[in-house]
């Protein structure tokens, strides 16, 4: 696919953005679930994602927790292993994380339940069962996206993303909520609203993607869960010491389809991830097809002059999403046309290419890292952005340009290689979106976003 076709794309995608993720008014939440086991697994779980599977209104459907075998090897490779049936959100779950200390959460799109906790365990016999799928309280704090655990002098805290901040009414919506870890109570809202500041001072607005060094931590500022009131196009720096911002730095260059950049995810370069290595935070801008490096001075705590590292419109790619690595490289997803670009970890924070591009769907996004029964070392990309639905089922919940990019599907390739080795489309199998994969009990990757 050429840069001018990409851009082509995705203008048409950007010109269709109407009230994709407006919340509901707030509902008692239902507690009922069913549970099923389907079949029992033939591999080992190391082959195993969990995914969070959405229900299509017109196929019939529901959203589900589900654990798949994902070993291309296995006969019963794409196979649901064992479902949770959830309860009727406003908008689906969409991301899974665990906790360093194994806790498994999920975040969601809606008002009704955007951050919860699944109470993933085994039954008597040893398989996973999910027991109970708990939504936290927020204190209002809507369309939870990014979650990450860091220390500050000396105590853990779970940090979360909203993008639709305290009010989705708010056309400079967001804030950070920050969690205690072990009790799952709200210590904090940090919240910096455009309209509330002075002018010229920092802001927190649209918040999705997090990451954190030392007492330093940034968060985007991407795009109102409405796609209708704001497009961002900065991070915003926090002081771990305060909880408060100190600092917006503008990610953005031309404007492939016109809009502002929408800085999505980021990732704090740090000696954790490679030792000795020159800290700095990578930024990928959604609508900016962007990806860019901001310079961190460790000894002054300053940010330096943005660079832009990498150019989609010139390159032929778009949307670029996620951040993920394993102990030897960095991989960053591209919705279109659907590709998954690889970088030497040791190079970081430069983006030195470690290898081809593993070609995927439309809407590549997250991933999973791990190997075959036969010791095949794979990575399983999920090809989706979000699901609201296809014009061809007349789904209510259609936005045609979304559609664009939702593949419904998992493909599975050889790390080494790039070569497909499977495919699982979830909506043809299953009559299911996909909105998230993540490995069954424990991460499948050293760091994410």
């Amino acid at each position: 696919m050429t840069s001018k076709s990409i851009k082509a794309m995705v203008a048409s995608v950007t010109v269709g953005m109407l009230f994709i993720l407006i919340g509901c008014s707030k509902v008692t939440q239902t507690t009922e679930t069913v549970t099923t086991q389907t079949k029992s697994p033939s591999n080992s779980e190391e082959t195993q994602g969990i995914v969070l599977l959405s229900g299509l209104p017109t196929l019939g459907t529901k959203d589900s927790i589900a654990i798949l075998e994902m070993d291309p090897e296995s006969p019963q490779f794409g196979d649901i292993l064992y479902e949770y049936e959830l309860p009727k959100y406003d908008a689906p779950l969409h991301h899974l994380y665990y906790s360093p200390n194994g806790r498994l959460y999920a975040t969601g799109l809606g008002t009704q339940c955007s951050l919860a906790e699944v109470l993933l365990s085994r039954d008597a016999q040893g398989a996973p069962s999910i027991n109970d799928v708990t939504c936290l309280d927020t204190q209002g704090q809507s369309v939870g996206e990014d979650i990450m655990w860091h220390t500050v002098n000396g105590k853990p805290h779970m940090f979360v993303t909203f993008m639709g901040g305290t009010g989705l009414d708010q056309v400079d919506a967001g804030s950070v909520g920050v969690f205690d870890p072990q009790s799952n109570e709200l210590i904090k809202i940090i919240e910096a609203r455009k309209s509330m500041v002075g002018e010229g001072q920092p802001y927190i607005m649209y918040p999705h993607g997090i990451s954190a060094f030392g007492d330093r931590m940034v968060v985007t500022s991407s795009v109102h869960p409405n796609l209708t009131d704001g497009v961002g196009n900065a991070i915003t720096v926090i002081d771990l010491n305060t909880l408060e911002p100190i600092e917006n730095i503008v990610t953005e260059d031309a404007k492939p389809v016109g809009y502002p950049s929408s800085p999505v995810e980021v990732l704090f370069v740090r000696p954790s991830i490679v030792e000795g290595v020159e800290p700095a935070v990578l930024v990928n801008t959604m609508f900016g097809f962007e990806t860019w490096k901001i310079p961190y001075n460790e000894s002054d705590k300053s940010f330096g002059t943005p660079v832009k590292l990498y150019d989609g419109a010139s390159a032929g790619t778009g949307v670029p999403l996620e951040f993920y690595g394993n102990q030897n490289e960095l991989f960053i997803s591209h919705g279109l046309p659907g590709v998954v670009k690889r970088y030497s970890l040791t190079d970081l924070p430069e983006l030195v290419s470690s290898g081809a591009d593993i070609q995927a769907e439309a809407g590549a996004h997250h991933m999973i890292f791990y190997k075959t029964a036969s010791g095949k070392d794979v990575i399983a990309i999920q090809n989706n952005l979000l699901n609201l639905g296809n014009a061809a089922d007349e789904d209510p919940t259609d936005v045609d340009f979304i559609a664009k990019l939702n593949h419904h599907s998992l493909t599975v390739h050889d790390l080494a290689t790039g070569e497909r080795l499977g495919e699982i489309n979830i909506k043809e199998r299953y009559n299911k979106g996909i909105d998230n994969i993540e490995a069954l009990f424990g991460s499948g990757f050293v760091h994410h976003h």
